[in-house]
């Protein structure tokens, strides 16, 4: 489910736009009401994406350790309050593996990790943020984000990234930040 949130100023003028997307396990979409884009389910269903997106000419890499008490920590500091993240008991029920890392935590980190490639670093002026989620995070483990160097564009500095998680598939694809020049 994808759900557009559009901000206007009191001039009606554009402030922002946020997609938010959500996935829900076992349940099957409707083509008539809700189109599914097979090329970004697993045979499941589940949204696992089936490989790096950008096999080739990542400029940089690195790793993030995810430590076995991030999902519960990011949950109290977030105020996103979801037992999937933090009940293991729930998330099991859930059909989950055990507990997950927030896509949002995830994102989080690859935005961080790819900031730091700029020369401006964390204060680098961000215009815009992209990404699709692809695959579950899990406690504890590694992530592997990596990007290209900025590309001028008509928005700004366009900068592609990704985040894998440790079995490889990519938690965070077609990332793409827009930078102010």
């Amino acid at each position: 489910m994808v759900l557009r949130m559009e901000t206007v100023d009191r001039s009606g003028h554009p402030v922002s736009t946020t997609d938010y997307g959500s996935l829900y396990l076992g349940v099957d979409c409707e083509p008539a009401s809700s189109p599914c884009e097979p090329s970004t389910l697993s045979p499941e269903g589940r949204g696992q994406g089936e490989g790096p997106s950008h096999p080739e000419g990542w400029g940089w890499s690195t790793e993030v350790a995810i430590a076995p008490t991030l999902a519960h920590v990011y949950t109290e500091c977030a105020r996103i309050w979801n037992p999937i993240h933090t009940d293991r008991a729930v998330a099991l029920g859930a059909g989950l593996p055990d507990i997950i890392l927030h896509g949002t935590a995830t994102l989080a980190l690859a935005i961080s990790r790819t900031l730091r490639q700029d020369a401006r670093g964390p204060a680098a002026p961000v215009r815009s943020i992209a990404c699709r989620f692809g695959g579950m995070v899990r406690l504890p483990s590694r992530l592997t984000v990596r990007g290209q160097k900025p590309a001028p564009g008509p928005e700004g500095l366009a900068v592609p990234f990704e985040a894998l998680a440790e079995d490889g598939r990519p938690a965070v694809r077609d990332g793409r930040l827009i930078l102010d020049r």
